[in-house]
């Protein structure tokens, strides 16, 4: 059991951290920071050291192995249900409008006759818009195909080439996060976001391994208590849409392990 490992040797095995090449998108550079500092805060509770396990295929199978305790950055996939369990989703990211922030766009009803930004590597996001603007009865079909993630920006307020982007909201991300007086990404009245697809991210843990699981569970919650949790996610998540999570009463001490 991964507990009694980590109780022995001080350390846990991680997989599904890959080191970056240089000129790696910011978006990959965002979500590798948020996991590498989870990991780390993980551990800084559990008072070990992290030992990264290289990775070349998909790490939950590491975990499925044993070569690893847990995985990092994996979506839940039910075609691994009895191999691994998985966590409290820590991430959700997906498909979003990114605006002008003057802009009175409300829905894809109101991109009729606008040309509509696409990431070249998102190609299935053009399949997404047009039938989310079928419901209302709107037809888009002006695109843009735009090849270079930091080019989106430029793009919509420089080249004017583009009304909106469409794309993964940790690509659109460093975009509004970098020009909040120009650009949004797209909300309801109630400032809640609108999300045009949703991708959940865990971390996978061997299965029916319950201690271990309560152990990562309750740390989570205490990172989010404590609010260092909210602080990671304010690189790849606004913050009107990091959830509230879950607070379960009980001790901040678990199996010796103090979390708090």
């Amino acid at each position: 059991y991964a507990l009694a490992r980590l109780q022995n040797t001080g350390q846990v095995r991680v997989a599904g951290v890959r080191e970056l090449s240089s000129d790696a998108p910011e978006s990959q550079r965002r979500a590798d920071a948020l996991n590498r500092g989870l990991i780390n805060a993980l551990a800084r509770r559990w008072n070990i050291t992290v030992v990264y396990v290289p990775t070349d295929g998909n790490p939950i199978d590491q975990v499925v192995s044993g070569a690893a305790d847990l995985a990092v950055g994996v979506a839940p996939d039910w075609n691994y249900a009895g191999q691994v369990d998985f966590t409290s989703p820590y991430l959700m990211h997906g498909l979003r409008l990114m605006i002008r922030s003057g802009s009175q766009i409300r829905g894809v009803d109101d991109l009729r006759g606008r040309f509509i930004g696409i990431f070249q590597d998102e190609g299935f996001a053009r399949e997404v818009i047009i039938q989310e603007a079928r419901r209302t009865n709107a037809i888009i079909d002006d695109f843009f195909t735009i090849t270079r993630e930091q080019d989106a920006a430029y793009v919509m307020l420089v080249e004017n080439n583009v009304d909106v982007v469409f794309g993964d909201s940790l690509k659109l991300m460093a975009h509004v996060q970098a020009q909040p007086e120009a650009l949004r990404l797209l909300s309801r009245s109630d400032g809640s976001g609108v999300w045009y697809t949703r991708n959940f991210v865990a971390l996978a843990v061997p299965v029916n391994d319950i201690d271990f699981r309560l152990l990562v569970e309750y740390t989570l919650q205490e990172l989010a208590r404590d609010g260092e949790l909210q602080a990671l996610l304010q690189p790849v998540l606004p913050s009107e849409d990091i959830p509230a999570f879950e607070i379960w009463p009980g001790s901040r001490n678990f199996f010796g392990f103090q979390l708090g």
